[in-house]
Order: C-alpha cells, then sequence, then structure tokens
C-alpha cells in the first residue's frame, strides 16, 4: 500500500474510533466523574485527555506501520482486524462506564483488554520492531487503568 494510502486510513480508522467513543460516552463526562469517589492516586479528568491523545497517537502509529508493512504474511491482516476490534471495544467501555454507569462491568472488561493487548504485541513484534516499541507505555498504562478500575468500582461499590 502506498504511504499516502496508509496515512489516510490510520487517520480515519483514528477519527472514527473517537468519534465513537466520544458518541458512547455521552455528554456527561465530566458530571459523572465528578460523582465518583476516585482511589487517591487517580488521574484527574484533564489527565485522562492527554492518556487519550497518546491512546490515538499509538495506534496511529502502530495502524500506520503496518498498513505502510509489504508483506504477504497472514499477520497483517489479523494484526489490523485486531486493532479495529480493540478500538471498538474501547468506545463499548465507554458505555459501558459513562453511560450504563456499570462500573464492576467496566472493571471486568477492562480486566479482559490485555488479553488482546498481548495478541497485539505478539503479532506486532513480528511485523514491525518499531510499531511493537511503541506499544511499551500504552501496555505499562493498561496495568494501571486495570487496577484503577479495580479499586474505583470498589470504591463506588452501591
Amino acid at each position: 500500500m502506498a504511504n499516502s494510502h496508509a496515512l489516510f486510513i490510520a487517520i480515519g480508522v483514528c477519527v472514527l474510533a473517537a468519534a465513537l467513543e466520544g458518541a458512547c460516552a455521552g455528554n456527561n463526562v465530566k458530571s459523572y466523574f465528578a460523582t465518583l469517589r476516585s482511589p487517591a492516586y487517580a488521574a484527574p479528568l484533564w489527565a485522562w485527555y492527554i492518556i487519550g491523545i497518546v491512546y490515538y497517537a499509538t495506534f496511529f502509529f502502530i495502524l500506520y506501520r503496518i498498513l505502510a508493512f509489504h508483506t504477504e504474511s497472514i499477520l497483517r491482516p489479523l494484526t489490523l482486524g485486531l486493532i479495529v476490534f480493540m478500538m471498538a471495544a474501547n468506545a463499548m467501555w465507554n458505555y459501558v462506564f459513562f453511560r450504563a454507569r456499570k462500573l464492576f462491568l467496566a472493571f471486568v472488561a477492562g480486566s479482559a483488554a490485555p488479553v488482546f493487548d498481548a495478541a497485539l504485541l505478539i503479532c506486532v513484534v513480528q511485523l514491525d520492531r518499531l510499531a511493537a516499541w511503541s506499544l511499551v507505555p500504552y501496555l505499562l498504562y493498561r496495568v494501571y487503568a486495570v487496577y484503577w478500575g479495580y479499586v474505583l468500582w470498589r470504591l463506588n461499590r452501591a
């Protein structure tokens, strides 16, 4: 695939995923977030926006690299499908957390996500080591996010 096509597709996927995430979260993110009892180490809402920007930058970079990579490996479409699935699942998590307000279900879904993270890492390592290295901060964040989700659920049980 031409680099310009890879660039536009990667941008398009990220823009669509961000729009879906926003639609799933709804309009009451700030007010709902303010009602939750959070652990002392919890990131403030503004930091979550930065985390989101870094998330999309990371996935844009990986998408671009995999799309621009010239190979006939079955791992390429598998990896691209996995990324799209993970981004859609992230958007659905926003629905569960912000609209449905099901903190336990959000914690369970967040706890299952590292399985897909590991699968993605395995695929990307075999296709593009630079893209795989770009996943490291995301994977470290995921450890924090799972623990944060657990403590948040425990603090806000009815």
